[in-house]
């Protein structure tokens, strides 16, 4: 199956998951409260289509985008393991209230974060989503750390196309992985973007 039709198939899937309370939360910017956002159903989709099981978050912030893949695994299931690392703690009440779902206080690029990750998750992991800070030395430096320590099998990058340098860390990774890099933005209904990356696969 190549990465567009693991892609399509995942936001087929992720309509037919309940999302119910996987809020986005306040906005950062305008402090409006943001409801279910249409790429937590790909973010679902693609961990139900595929059986994705260890999950590493980078940028927890309000705790949507973890909770709707919580959803998609089945938080129940056995062997599911969910870690999110942010720097700031203002996660919402439904992901506070979510036991099974580690959260990690820290920089994701520093070193002792990394070694507290590794006390959750081993290598390979299935899935790593990177949405925190969005700029070339972060998200770069998140995939060689985490790729190298975790080998997770996709790599899921958010804003690609929010800014010039991160339209540009995008084209640096096509470049890089060719068509195991796919632009699903418009599939994940994502104006500032949304890429996929057949990290070990």
């Amino acid at each position: 199956m190549t990465l567009q039709e693991i892609c399509t198939n995942a936001i087929q899937t992720g309509r037919d998951i309940d999302l119910a309370g996987c809020d986005y939360g306040p906005h950062k910017r305008t402090n409006q409260h943001l409801g279910i956002q249409p790429y937590y159903y790909f973010l679902a989709g693609l961990v139900r289509s595929l059986g994705l099981r260890n999950i590493l978050e980078i940028g927890t912030s309000f705790g949507g985008s973890i909770l709707a893949m919580s959803r998609g695994c089945g938080i129940e299931t056995p062997g599911v393991r969910l870690v999110t690392v942010d720097k700031v703690d203002i996660a919402g009440e439904p992901l506070i209230s979510q036991k099974k779902i580690t959260r990690l206080l820290g920089d994701s690029l520093a070193e002792a974060t990394l070694k507290q990750v590794q006390k959750h998750l081993s290598a390979p992991i299935d899935l790593l989503y990177i949405d925190s800070k969005h700029s070339r030395e972060h998200v770069l430096g998140n995939i060689t750390n985490y790729g190298k320590a975790l080998r997770p099998r996709l790599i899921v990058l958010d804003d690609i196309h929010l800014n010039e340098e991160m339209e540009g860390t995008w084209a640096e990774l096509k470049a890089q992985y060719g068509e195991r890099a796919y632009d699903v933005s418009g599939l994940a209904e994502r104006a500032c973007g949304f890429g996929v990356i057949g990290y070990g696969i």
